[in-house]
């Protein structure tokens, strides 16, 4: 937990400490921190050069990095020529120690240091594109305790190697390494006798895997997870093999026992090899391949990436899957000799069990998805007797029929669990849906039922931004509702169930959009819909323009906007990047305000809808936001109340203001008229008065109406219809009644005072 200050205001903060700063040392804990890219999570800068040192922070231990998040410049299959991470694992004397790595794209790594070694970061930028960055975690970890050593393999008898604790459980958040050597001129051979280790997708929790060389930077040979009764053998292309053992903080199993044994290497020369071997592709390792179901596996021309192809090559592979699934292949690398019709050297996909089957592509360069229309598929790589290269590298798996689906541009289509409302223990469903060029894929979820766990460890809903697993995750779900959008025209959705208890299963609905923003949304009462930016969680784009109207039809409620997450540019006006609100009444629309950078709004309509802009320019984006809307009650009324305790106040206030003047002008008339009147004038009007009482003839006053604006108050009658002699000594007072103001009903409900020019003045 930290406490983080910025503008005199502290956030208290949960998780690792992140630090960004660059060229810096860093010293690795028990806990895990994080380092990231300049600026992370916003896009890194151009031209920019930065390093890290990484170092244990007790003596004697290793240090551990694992990259969670890349999003850099280039293709993490290539040589990264723009813009690059590349590792180095140094002495304390900083001598680099083996291979460094370089790393770009979209990748993942993990790596582990010995004792009395370091790690060198070092991150160089163009002058061109930037992305999102990295991030990466570091700790520490004592190595005697799990791997981190050197072995032999012998040639003579086999060697054995668990998981820590076989054969009971694993614990959990252990880290090994181990790097196999044997004589120069040997190859190291792997058997795994028994596994059994938690399995996510892309082995991403718990994974053994197996590198060709002295480091894990090496080639990979395989990447493991799961349970498998059948035995894996993995061979080495050198005399050394670094077998890596990675397990997180979840659930654990029986983990691992396999032998180890060093042999010659057996490399066929081209010149010894015949026509018969060369047509049959004996000499490109097994022809025939089964297709996994639950996890993705690996082909490689012979010697990638550490030595070229052979010229005169005709490698031929047949890949096969149960009834009633397909074979879908990645190529992620593809280097060979290139010319526009392919006709030197080739990958060629045939939809069958024979290269004679109907021809799915053949190509010399670039990346790309191809699937079979059955349950099996032939793979040939030819090359002829000039340049060589790289060669290629791709990954092949078995999925369902119907597993590539296309997003309408018109209309929804709905996608549920296999089985719904009931789906069955150890599932693995994987659907790629595409859109047209330009467009995006919005899902919607209307329905999850799932065995529930907090981090959706057990069974879930994955989906990711693109056309594999493998992807950019847009979430994890395994319980509510919410919508998801891609950043581009595909969208890969993953079902997962384990082995314990199972749900309803879910159901969605996808289509195809021109933007991620920009629809009219209703609210039914106890309803909340959610607006997100473009791509969120990831940046949004530049130079956005997106409007949505949030509506409801419960008669007198309105739309109350509240935030999830906010986080754009800031600037003082917001006139960069910004959310502006709107309330609407027919066409007409009042602004509400407008945000940006980490305040977001917390407010209501006056009516039953609201109109939501979201606008960026062309410089800086960052993560976006989520906006939360309902339906609710007004908390105060729009409509302006009548003060009643004020008018009442003022109506009185004026009886008694006019009685005072009255009087006194009364009081003032009398003293005049009896300083001109005589001695004996005045004694009479004197008896006059004791025994006369003067009243006010009230039918003389013309009636009030609701429909006639009576004066404030009625003049007194005239002074010769009242006293025909002197007048009294003191003034009458005029009745109550005729001096109150008149109150009507108007049509919509609110109470009307007549003669009263500001009704809801100050009491």
């Amino acid at each position: 937990m930290i406490i983080s200050c910025f503008i005199g205001v502290c956030v208290l903060l949960f998780g690792p400490l992140v630090s960004s700063a660059c060229n810096v040392t860093l010293y690795a804990q028990g806990e895990p921190l994080n380092f990231t890219s300049p600026n992370y999570p916003g896009n890194y800068m151009s031209n920019d050069n930065c390093y890290w040192d990484i170092y244990p922070q007790t003596r004697g231990y290793n240090v551990i990095l694992d990259m969670v998040f890349s999003d850099i410049e280039g293709s993490s299959g290539s040589n990264c020529p723009y813009d690059a991470l590349t590792i180095y694992v140094k002495n304390n004397g900083d001598q680099r120690i083996g291979e460094s790595k370089r790393i770009c794209g979209q990748s993942r790594l993990n790596l582990f240091t010995r004792e009395d070694q370091h790690i060198h970061a070092m991150f160089e930028t163009d002058g061109s594109v930037t992305r999102g960055g990295f991030l990466i975690k570091y700790y520490e970890t004592d190595g005697h305790s799990c791997g981190l050593s050197d072995l032999s393999a012998s040639s003579v008898a086999w060697t054995n190697l668990t998981s820590p604790g076989y054969p009971s459980n694993y614990s959990k958040n252990p880290n090994c390494q181990w790097t196999i050597s044997a004589p120069v001129g040997y190859e190291i051979k792997v058997e795994v006798v028994y596994f059994n280790v938690e399995y996510s997708t892309a082995c991403s929790s718990d994974y053994l895997l197996f590198s060709d060389g002295s480091t894990s930077f090496a080639a990979q040979l395989g990447k493991y997870c799961g349970r498998s009764n059948i035995t894996r053998v993995v061979v080495s292309s050198r005399n050394y093999m670094t077998i890596t053992f990675h397990t997180d903080g979840s659930d654990t199993a029986l983990g691992f026992n396999l032998k180890y044994k060093a042999g010659y290497r057996t490399t066929t020369s081209t010149t010894t090899t015949t026509t018969t071997e060369i047509t049959n592709g004996l000499n490109c390792g097994s022809p025939l391949l089964r297709a996994s179901t639950f996890t993705w596996r690996h082909l490689s021309s012979p010697g990638y990436p550490n030595h070229n192809y052979r010229n005169n090559m005709d490698c031929r592979w047949t890949v096969s899957a149960p009834a009633g699934y397909k074979i879908k292949v990645e190529i992620i690398v593809l280097s060979v000799e290139f010319e526009a019709t392919c006709a030197f050297d080739y990958l060629l996909f045939s939809d069958g069990s024979s290269s004679f089957a109907t021809r799915l592509g053949k190509y010399c360069y670039g990346t790309r998805n191809v699937v079979s229309s059955s349950n099996a598929m032939t793979i040939t790589f030819h090359t002829d007797g000039s340049r060589t290269d790289r060669g290629f590298s791709l990954k092949y798996m078995a999925r369902t029929s119907g597993s590539l689906l296309s997003a309408s541009t018109s209309t929804w289509s709905i996608l549920s669990s296999p089985g719904y409302p009931n789906y069955n223990n150890n599932m693995d469903c994987k659907w790629t849906i595409s859109a047209p060029a330009g467009y995006k894929i919005k899902a919607e979820i209307i329905a999850l039922s799932l065995e529930y766990e907090a981090t959706c460890a057990r069974d879930y809903l994955l989906f990711s931004d693109g056309s594999s697993s493998y992807d950019t995750k847009l979430g994890k779900y395994c319980t509510g509702t919410r919508d998801v959008v891609s950043s581009s025209n595909a969208m890969t959705i993953t079902f997962h169930t384990d082995g314990s208890v199972t749900g309803r299963g879910f159901s969605l609905k996808y289509m195809a959009r021109t933007s991620g923003c920009g629809t009219d949304e209703e609210i039914n009462e106890y309803e909340t819909k959610y607006i997100e930016s473009p791509n969120y969680p990831l940046q949004y784009p530049s130079n956005a323009n997106c409007s949505w109207t949030i509506s409801s039809r419960l008669e007198g409620y309105v739309i109350h906007v509240e935030v999830v997450d906010f986080y754009l540019a800031r600037d003082g006006p917001c006139s960069y990047d910004y959310v502006q609100l709107y309330d609407v009444t027919g066409t007409y629309e009042r602004s509400l305000g407008r945000w940006c950078g980490l305040d977001g709004p917390d407010t209501q309509s006056t009516g039953m809808s609201m109109k939501v802009r979201f606008h960026s320019d062309s410089s800086s984006t960052f993560k976006g936001f989520k906006l939360a809307f309902t339906a609710v009650e007004p908390a105060s009324s729009s409509s302006v109340s009548p003060n009643l305790g004020g008018i009442i106040g003022g109506v009185f206030g004026g009886i008694v203001g006019v009685a005072i003047v009255t009087c006194c002008c009364c009081g003032i008339c009398s003293r005049k008229k009896s300083t001109t009147n005589d001695q004996s004038q005045g004694n009479r009007s004197r008896e006059v008065y004791l025994n006369t009482i003067y009243t006010v003839p009230v039918s003389n006053y013309p009636p009030t109406t609701a429909t006639t604006l009576p004066a404030m108050f009625t003049p007194p009658p005239a002074y010769s219809e009242v006293v025909k002699d002197d007048p009294p000594p003191y003034c009458q007072a005029v009745p109550l009644s005729d001096i109150l103001p008149v109150v009507t009903s108007s049509s919509n409900g609110a109470s009307s005072y007549q003669g009263i020019d500001n009704p809801a003045g100050p009491s």
